[in-house]
């Protein structure tokens, strides 16, 4: 798993050997911050297949597979997801959970596979929720 909580550790990252698919997204997302004025208000984590959820809530303080209010869990009757943005990138999904109302956000690049996030992702993007 990456944790990139600003520009620079972004612009770190592309310097390490990534996935081709990973590398493109990250420099578009960078280019995006960039533009916007975001570098201190973007995080983004790379959740890979092999990655626990554990792992997730240390780089983020929260999971996307439980909804924080109820504390429904995914696969549970009655979850339902905690996102403003869910999209299909091809290898990727990419899961945006702003906080607060000063432009902060966390992305999620979570890679397609045989992972309760990549399930959740999928089930998300055909709105079986």
């Amino acid at each position: 798993m990456l944790s990139l909580p600003d520009a620079a550790s972004i612009e770190a990252a592309l310097h390490q050997p990534l996935d081709s698919a990973l590398h493109l997204i990250l420099s578009e997302r960078l280019q995006q911050i960039d533009a916007q004025g975001l570098g201190y208000l973007t995080h983004i984590v790379v959740i890979q297949n092999g990655d626990n959820e554990a792992s997730v809530i240390e780089a983020c303080g929260w999971s996307p597979l439980v909804h924080p209010i109820d504390g429904i869990r995914y696969g549970h009757s009655g979850f339902v997801p905690y996102w403003a943005w869910l999209r299909d990138l091809g290898d990727w999904h990419e899961l945006i959970h702003p906080i607060g109302n000063d432009g902060f956000a966390y992305v999620l690049l979570i890679e397609k596979g045989d992972t309760a996030f990549s399930a959740m992702c999928k089930e998300g993007l055909s709105c079986d929720f």
